[in-house]
Protein backbone atom coordinates (compact mmCIF):
# COMPACT_ATOMS: atom_id res chain seq x y z
CA UNK A 1 0.00 0.00 0.00
CA UNK A 2 1.66 3.40 -1.06
CA UNK A 3 1.00 6.06 1.62
CA UNK A 4 0.16 9.60 1.22
CA UNK A 5 3.37 11.27 0.80
CA UNK A 6 4.46 8.87 -1.71
CA UNK A 7 0.77 9.12 -3.23
CA UNK A 8 1.27 12.75 -3.81
CA UNK A 9 4.79 12.66 -5.13
CA UNK A 10 4.16 10.21 -7.85
CA UNK A 11 0.59 12.19 -9.30
CA UNK A 12 2.78 15.53 -8.70
CA UNK A 13 5.37 13.91 -10.90
CA UNK A 14 2.49 12.63 -14.38
CA UNK A 15 0.97 16.49 -13.70
CA UNK A 16 5.01 17.96 -14.44
CA UNK A 17 4.93 15.05 -17.38
CA UNK A 18 2.12 16.26 -18.80
CA UNK A 19 3.78 19.61 -19.41
CA UNK A 20 7.32 18.02 -20.02
CA UNK A 21 7.05 15.20 -22.17
CA UNK A 22 10.31 12.45 -20.35
CA UNK A 23 9.95 14.08 -17.64
CA UNK A 24 9.28 10.40 -16.09
CA UNK A 25 11.47 8.13 -17.13
CA UNK A 26 9.42 5.10 -15.69
CA UNK A 27 6.72 3.86 -14.13
CA UNK A 28 5.83 0.58 -12.13
CA UNK A 29 3.70 1.70 -9.57
CA UNK A 30 -0.10 1.05 -9.33
CA UNK A 31 -1.57 2.13 -12.88
CA UNK A 32 -4.32 4.48 -11.39
CA UNK A 33 -1.91 6.50 -9.66
CA UNK A 34 -1.23 7.44 -13.20
CA UNK A 35 -4.39 7.62 -14.06
CA UNK A 36 -6.14 9.97 -11.82
CA UNK A 37 -2.84 12.53 -11.36
CA UNK A 38 -4.71 15.59 -11.94
CA UNK A 39 -4.19 18.17 -14.98
CA UNK A 40 -2.65 21.16 -12.77
CA UNK A 41 -1.45 24.59 -14.47
CA UNK A 42 2.58 24.68 -13.40
CA UNK A 43 2.14 27.45 -10.58
CA UNK A 44 -0.49 24.97 -9.37
CA UNK A 45 1.82 22.16 -9.17
CA UNK A 46 4.33 24.26 -7.34
CA UNK A 47 2.55 24.87 -4.06
CA UNK A 48 1.59 21.54 -4.51
CA UNK A 49 5.19 20.21 -4.37
CA UNK A 50 5.84 23.13 -1.42
CA UNK A 51 3.13 21.56 0.61
CA UNK A 52 4.38 18.24 0.08
CA UNK A 53 7.75 19.04 1.13
CA UNK A 54 6.04 20.77 4.58
CA UNK A 55 4.31 17.77 4.98
CA UNK A 56 7.28 15.16 4.31
CA UNK A 57 9.62 17.48 6.95
CA UNK A 58 6.64 17.32 9.46
CA UNK A 59 6.05 13.13 9.05
CA UNK A 60 7.84 10.35 10.45
CA UNK A 61 9.92 9.16 7.59
CA UNK A 62 13.87 7.79 8.28
CA UNK A 63 15.70 10.73 8.00
CA UNK A 64 17.59 8.72 5.07
CA UNK A 65 14.30 8.63 2.89
CA UNK A 66 13.25 12.38 4.23
CA UNK A 67 16.78 13.60 3.20
CA UNK A 68 16.19 11.76 -0.28
CA UNK A 69 12.90 13.02 -1.04
CA UNK A 70 13.56 16.21 0.12
CA UNK A 71 16.36 16.82 -2.43
CA UNK A 72 14.23 15.15 -5.30
CA UNK A 73 11.44 17.99 -4.58
CA UNK A 74 13.57 20.62 -4.85
CA UNK A 75 14.18 19.13 -8.52
CA UNK A 76 10.84 19.06 -9.16
CA UNK A 77 9.58 22.06 -7.99
CA UNK A 78 12.35 23.63 -9.70
CA UNK A 79 11.20 22.50 -13.36
CA UNK A 80 7.73 23.42 -11.82
CA UNK A 81 9.00 26.64 -11.43
CA UNK A 82 10.34 27.32 -14.97
CA UNK A 83 7.51 26.18 -16.50
CA UNK A 84 5.27 28.73 -14.33
CA UNK A 85 7.30 31.50 -16.27
CA UNK A 86 10.17 31.88 -13.35
CA UNK A 87 13.48 33.01 -14.46
CA UNK A 88 15.91 30.91 -13.25
CA UNK A 89 19.70 31.28 -13.90
CA UNK A 90 21.12 28.23 -15.47
CA UNK A 91 23.55 27.26 -13.30
CA UNK A 92 21.09 28.04 -10.27
CA UNK A 93 18.78 25.64 -12.13
CA UNK A 94 21.43 22.90 -12.43
CA UNK A 95 22.38 23.40 -8.48
CA UNK A 96 18.60 23.29 -7.42
CA UNK A 97 17.69 20.25 -9.84
CA UNK A 98 20.44 18.13 -8.94
CA UNK A 99 21.74 19.06 -5.38
CA UNK A 100 25.64 19.61 -6.72
CA UNK A 101 27.56 22.55 -7.46
CA UNK A 102 28.16 23.27 -11.13
CA UNK A 103 31.80 24.51 -12.03
CA UNK A 104 33.19 25.50 -15.19
CA UNK A 105 36.55 23.22 -15.42
CA UNK A 106 39.33 25.28 -16.42
CA UNK A 107 40.78 24.24 -20.13
CA UNK A 108 44.40 23.44 -18.42
CA UNK A 109 43.21 20.00 -17.77
CA UNK A 110 42.16 19.60 -21.56
CA UNK A 111 45.43 20.85 -22.76
CA UNK A 112 46.66 18.62 -20.05
CA UNK A 113 45.29 15.58 -21.31
CA UNK A 114 45.68 16.15 -24.84
CA UNK A 115 49.24 16.29 -23.83
CA UNK A 116 48.82 12.96 -22.98
CA UNK A 117 47.14 12.07 -26.22
CA UNK A 118 49.74 13.62 -28.08
CA UNK A 119 52.66 11.56 -26.53
CA UNK A 120 50.80 8.11 -26.53
CA UNK A 121 48.60 7.77 -29.84
CA UNK A 122 50.49 5.93 -33.00
CA UNK A 123 50.48 7.27 -36.28
CA UNK A 124 51.60 11.42 -37.93
CA UNK A 125 49.34 13.95 -38.27
CA UNK A 126 47.43 16.62 -35.54
CA UNK A 127 46.16 15.22 -32.13
CA UNK A 128 42.73 14.71 -33.89
CA UNK A 129 43.50 13.32 -36.85
CA UNK A 130 45.75 10.44 -34.81
CA UNK A 131 42.42 9.93 -32.18
CA UNK A 132 40.58 9.63 -35.29
CA UNK A 133 42.86 7.54 -37.17
CA UNK A 134 42.78 4.87 -33.84
CA UNK A 135 39.23 5.28 -32.84
CA UNK A 136 38.20 4.11 -36.66
CA UNK A 137 40.31 0.75 -36.30
CA UNK A 138 37.71 -0.11 -34.22
CA UNK A 139 34.66 0.65 -36.04
CA UNK A 140 32.74 -2.60 -36.56
CA UNK A 141 29.23 -2.83 -38.73
CA UNK A 142 25.54 -3.33 -36.29
CA UNK A 143 25.92 -7.57 -37.20
CA UNK A 144 28.97 -7.67 -35.28
CA UNK A 145 28.26 -4.99 -32.83
CA UNK A 146 25.38 -7.07 -31.55
CA UNK A 147 27.46 -9.98 -31.49
CA UNK A 148 30.24 -8.39 -29.30
CA UNK A 149 27.14 -6.68 -27.05
CA UNK A 150 25.54 -10.33 -26.30
CA UNK A 151 29.09 -11.61 -25.11
CA UNK A 152 30.27 -8.83 -23.20
CA UNK A 153 26.51 -8.69 -21.35
CA UNK A 154 27.07 -11.93 -20.56
CA UNK A 155 29.87 -12.19 -18.92
CA UNK A 156 29.17 -8.51 -17.14
CA UNK A 157 26.35 -10.23 -15.85
CA UNK A 158 28.42 -12.73 -15.25
CA UNK A 159 30.52 -10.92 -13.26
CA UNK A 160 27.89 -8.52 -11.31
CA UNK A 161 26.27 -11.54 -10.04
CA UNK A 162 29.88 -12.48 -8.23
CA UNK A 163 29.26 -8.65 -7.05
CA UNK A 164 26.13 -8.16 -5.53
CA UNK A 165 23.07 -10.75 -5.54
CA UNK A 166 21.40 -9.90 -8.78
CA UNK A 167 16.73 -10.72 -8.46
CA UNK A 168 15.67 -13.68 -9.66
CA UNK A 169 13.97 -12.93 -13.66
CA UNK A 170 15.42 -10.22 -14.28
CA UNK A 171 16.78 -9.40 -17.90
CA UNK A 172 17.58 -6.58 -20.39
CA UNK A 173 16.88 -6.69 -23.90
CA UNK A 174 19.43 -4.64 -26.36
CA UNK A 175 18.40 -2.66 -29.58
CA UNK A 176 19.87 -0.51 -31.94
CA UNK A 177 18.13 2.53 -33.10
CA UNK A 178 18.63 6.03 -34.80
CA UNK A 179 17.89 9.86 -34.35
CA UNK A 180 18.85 9.79 -30.53
CA UNK A 181 19.96 12.69 -28.69
CA UNK A 182 22.10 10.05 -26.68
CA UNK A 183 24.77 7.21 -27.20
CA UNK A 184 22.93 4.57 -25.40
CA UNK A 185 19.73 4.86 -23.10
CA UNK A 186 18.40 2.10 -20.45
CA UNK A 187 14.40 2.30 -20.90
CA UNK A 188 13.50 0.66 -17.56
CA UNK A 189 10.46 -1.18 -18.02
CA UNK A 190 9.45 -2.50 -14.41
CA UNK A 191 9.75 -5.97 -13.76
CA UNK A 192 12.98 -5.76 -13.29
CA UNK A 193 13.60 -5.72 -16.76
CA UNK A 194 15.62 -3.42 -19.08
CA UNK A 195 15.29 -1.87 -22.74
CA UNK A 196 18.68 -0.88 -23.74
CA UNK A 197 18.34 1.17 -26.52
CA UNK A 198 22.08 1.91 -28.56
CA UNK A 199 22.26 4.61 -31.07
CA UNK A 200 23.78 4.38 -34.68
CA UNK A 201 23.73 7.50 -35.79
CA UNK A 202 27.40 7.37 -35.70
CA UNK A 203 29.75 4.84 -36.39
CA UNK A 204 29.61 1.70 -33.50
CA UNK A 205 33.40 0.88 -32.04
CA UNK A 206 34.44 -2.07 -30.58
CA UNK A 207 36.59 -0.44 -27.93
CA UNK A 208 33.61 1.48 -26.40
CA UNK A 209 30.75 -1.34 -25.92
CA UNK A 210 32.17 -3.35 -22.66
CA UNK A 211 31.86 0.37 -21.02
CA UNK A 212 28.41 1.00 -22.77
CA UNK A 213 26.83 -2.15 -22.01
CA UNK A 214 28.36 -2.14 -17.71
CA UNK A 215 27.20 1.49 -17.90
CA UNK A 216 23.19 0.84 -19.30
CA UNK A 217 22.93 -2.85 -18.24
CA UNK A 218 25.37 -4.88 -15.63
CA UNK A 219 26.52 -3.44 -12.82
CA UNK A 220 24.93 0.03 -14.20
CA UNK A 221 21.63 1.82 -14.76
CA UNK A 222 19.64 -1.90 -15.12
CA UNK A 223 21.19 -3.21 -12.01
CA UNK A 224 20.35 -0.58 -9.88
CA UNK A 225 16.69 -0.21 -10.98
CA UNK A 226 16.14 -3.61 -10.89
CA UNK A 227 17.66 -3.48 -7.24
CA UNK A 228 16.09 -1.18 -6.14
CA UNK A 229 12.82 -1.93 -7.05
CA UNK A 230 13.05 -5.09 -5.43
CA UNK A 231 14.57 -4.16 -2.25
CA UNK A 232 13.15 -0.64 -1.71
CA UNK A 233 9.50 -0.58 -3.79
CA UNK A 234 9.02 -4.43 -3.02
CA UNK A 235 10.56 -5.09 -0.07
CA UNK A 236 10.04 -2.02 2.22
CA UNK A 237 6.75 -0.74 0.44
CA UNK A 238 8.35 3.03 -0.75
CA UNK A 239 6.44 4.43 -3.25
CA UNK A 240 8.62 6.73 -4.38
CA UNK A 241 10.85 4.23 -5.70
CA UNK A 242 8.49 3.23 -8.03
CA UNK A 243 9.06 5.83 -10.33
CA UNK A 244 12.03 7.45 -11.79
CA UNK A 245 12.76 10.89 -12.61
CA UNK A 246 14.74 13.02 -14.99
CA UNK A 247 16.45 16.85 -14.03
CA UNK A 248 15.93 15.36 -9.88
CA UNK A 249 19.18 14.41 -7.81
CA UNK A 250 18.42 10.77 -9.00
CA UNK A 251 20.05 10.97 -11.84
CA UNK A 252 23.62 11.85 -10.79
CA UNK A 253 23.75 8.81 -8.45
CA UNK A 254 22.18 7.13 -11.16
CA UNK A 255 24.73 8.55 -13.72
CA UNK A 256 27.38 8.31 -10.93
CA UNK A 257 26.99 4.66 -10.57
CA UNK A 258 27.06 4.12 -14.24
CA UNK A 259 30.04 5.66 -15.36
CA UNK A 260 31.90 3.91 -12.64
CA UNK A 261 30.11 0.76 -13.60
CA UNK A 262 32.93 -1.13 -15.74
CA UNK A 263 35.70 -0.41 -13.32
CA UNK A 264 33.83 -2.20 -10.41
CA UNK A 265 33.84 -5.49 -12.51
CA UNK A 266 36.19 -5.65 -15.45
CA UNK A 267 39.67 -3.89 -13.56
CA UNK A 268 41.17 -5.92 -16.40
CA UNK A 269 38.80 -4.55 -19.14
CA UNK A 270 41.49 -3.52 -22.42
CA UNK A 271 42.94 -7.19 -22.02
CA UNK A 272 39.55 -9.06 -21.47
CA UNK A 273 38.59 -7.10 -24.62
CA UNK A 274 41.41 -7.93 -26.67
CA UNK A 275 41.27 -11.75 -25.81
CA UNK A 276 37.16 -12.02 -26.12
CA UNK A 277 35.79 -8.95 -28.41
CA UNK A 278 37.99 -7.98 -31.08
CA UNK A 279 38.68 -10.90 -32.52
CA UNK A 280 35.36 -11.37 -33.23
CA UNK A 281 36.09 -8.52 -35.79
CA UNK A 282 39.33 -9.46 -36.65
CA UNK A 283 40.92 -6.50 -34.73
CA UNK A 284 43.83 -6.70 -32.63
CA UNK A 285 43.89 -5.15 -29.57
CA UNK A 286 46.46 -2.65 -28.04
CA UNK A 287 45.78 -3.04 -24.19
CA UNK A 288 48.12 -0.97 -22.45
CA UNK A 289 48.18 1.96 -25.09
CA UNK A 290 44.29 1.49 -24.95
CA UNK A 291 44.12 1.79 -21.37
CA UNK A 292 46.62 5.16 -21.50
CA UNK A 293 44.23 6.75 -23.79
CA UNK A 294 41.25 6.31 -22.21
CA UNK A 295 42.36 7.43 -18.99
CA UNK A 296 43.25 10.88 -20.89
CA UNK A 297 39.77 11.08 -22.22
CA UNK A 298 38.02 10.62 -18.85
CA UNK A 299 39.54 14.16 -18.06
CA UNK A 300 37.62 15.38 -21.46
CA UNK A 301 34.13 14.02 -19.86
CA UNK A 302 33.70 17.32 -18.00
CA UNK A 303 34.38 19.51 -21.59
CA UNK A 304 30.27 18.95 -22.13
CA UNK A 305 29.44 20.81 -19.02
CA UNK A 306 31.52 23.91 -20.08
CA UNK A 307 29.88 23.85 -23.60
CA UNK A 308 26.40 23.83 -21.87
CA UNK A 309 27.37 26.80 -19.62
CA UNK A 310 28.82 28.63 -23.10
CA UNK A 311 25.69 28.24 -24.42
CA UNK A 312 22.94 28.37 -21.79
CA UNK A 313 25.07 30.82 -19.42
CA UNK A 314 27.43 32.67 -22.05
CA UNK A 315 24.84 32.92 -24.16
CA UNK A 316 27.62 31.75 -27.25
CA UNK A 317 26.90 31.06 -30.74
CA UNK A 318 25.90 27.21 -31.15
CA UNK A 319 28.61 27.08 -33.89
CA UNK A 320 31.31 28.63 -31.59
CA UNK A 321 29.90 25.72 -28.84
CA UNK A 322 30.85 23.21 -31.53
CA UNK A 323 33.97 24.59 -32.32
CA UNK A 324 34.95 24.65 -28.34
CA UNK A 325 33.91 20.94 -28.30
CA UNK A 326 35.80 19.94 -31.41
CA UNK A 327 39.04 21.92 -29.98
CA UNK A 328 39.45 20.56 -26.68
CA UNK A 329 37.30 17.31 -27.34
CA UNK A 330 39.78 16.02 -30.47
CA UNK A 331 36.16 15.38 -32.22
CA UNK A 332 34.64 15.47 -35.82
CA UNK A 333 32.08 18.22 -36.47
CA UNK A 334 29.55 15.46 -36.58
CA UNK A 335 30.55 14.11 -33.11
CA UNK A 336 30.63 18.08 -31.64
CA UNK A 337 27.21 18.76 -33.51
CA UNK A 338 25.70 15.61 -31.84
CA UNK A 339 26.73 17.04 -28.31
CA UNK A 340 25.58 20.33 -29.17
CA UNK A 341 22.05 18.49 -29.96
CA UNK A 342 21.86 17.09 -26.33
CA UNK A 343 23.28 19.77 -24.66
CA UNK A 344 20.51 22.43 -26.57
CA UNK A 345 17.27 19.44 -25.96
CA UNK A 346 14.62 21.14 -23.48
CA UNK A 347 14.85 17.86 -21.41
CA UNK A 348 18.21 17.46 -21.37
CA UNK A 349 19.79 21.13 -21.43
CA UNK A 350 21.05 20.60 -17.63
CA UNK A 351 21.80 17.03 -17.97
CA UNK A 352 24.78 16.72 -18.92
CA UNK A 353 27.04 17.69 -15.58
CA UNK A 354 25.15 14.56 -14.08
CA UNK A 355 28.08 12.76 -15.73
CA UNK A 356 30.95 14.19 -14.70
CA UNK A 357 29.89 15.05 -11.35
CA UNK A 358 28.28 11.67 -10.22
CA UNK A 359 31.20 9.95 -11.34
CA UNK A 360 33.86 12.30 -9.33
CA UNK A 361 31.59 12.63 -6.78
CA UNK A 362 30.66 8.89 -6.03
CA UNK A 363 34.50 7.90 -7.71
CA UNK A 364 35.76 10.09 -4.29
CA UNK A 365 33.38 8.50 -1.46
CA UNK A 366 34.05 4.63 -2.97
CA UNK A 367 37.93 5.19 -3.02
CA UNK A 368 37.53 6.81 0.86
CA UNK A 369 36.25 2.87 2.20
CA UNK A 370 35.79 -0.69 0.87
CA UNK A 371 34.88 0.11 -2.69
CA UNK A 372 32.90 -3.07 -3.63
CA UNK A 373 30.77 -2.94 -0.55
CA UNK A 374 30.36 1.21 -1.14
CA UNK A 375 29.56 0.23 -4.91
CA UNK A 376 26.58 -2.24 -3.38
CA UNK A 377 25.17 0.45 -1.31
CA UNK A 378 24.81 2.76 -3.83
CA UNK A 379 22.96 0.07 -5.80
CA UNK A 380 20.42 -0.26 -3.41
CA UNK A 381 19.94 2.83 -1.26
CA UNK A 382 18.14 6.01 -1.93
CA UNK A 383 20.74 8.65 -2.05
CA UNK A 384 21.09 12.03 -2.70
CA UNK A 385 24.59 13.77 -3.37
CA UNK A 386 24.12 15.78 -0.74
CA UNK A 387 24.07 12.58 1.51
CA UNK A 388 27.31 11.11 -0.10
CA UNK A 389 29.30 14.79 0.11
CA UNK A 390 28.17 14.08 4.19
CA UNK A 391 26.60 17.72 4.43
CA UNK A 392 22.87 16.76 4.57
CA UNK A 393 20.72 16.74 7.98
CA UNK A 394 20.87 13.50 10.01
CA UNK A 395 23.71 11.94 7.40
CA UNK A 396 27.09 10.78 7.72
CA UNK A 397 28.87 10.32 4.37
CA UNK A 398 30.65 6.93 5.53
CA UNK A 399 27.56 6.00 7.05
CA UNK A 400 24.62 6.57 4.12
Amino acid sequence: MIDSISTRYIQLAFAIEQHVEGFVDAYFGPPELQQNAAHLAPAAIVDALAALNADLRAGSYPEQRKTYLGAQLRGMITTARRLAGEEIAYRDEVRACFDIEPAHTPEALFEEANATLDAVLPGAGTIAERLAAWRDRYIVDAATARTMIDRIAAEARRRTAELIALPADEAVEFALVQDKPWSGYNWYLGGKRSLVEINTDLPIRAHALLDLVCHEAYPGHHTEHALKETLLYHKRGWGEQAIQLINTPECVISEGIATLAATQIFPDAEHWAAEHIYPLAGISGDPERERQIATAQQSLRALSGNAALMLHEAGAEPDDVVAYIMRYGLRSEREARQSLRFISTPLWRTYTFTYFVGRELLGSWIAAGDRHERFRTLLTEPIAPSMVRGDSPGTASSTI
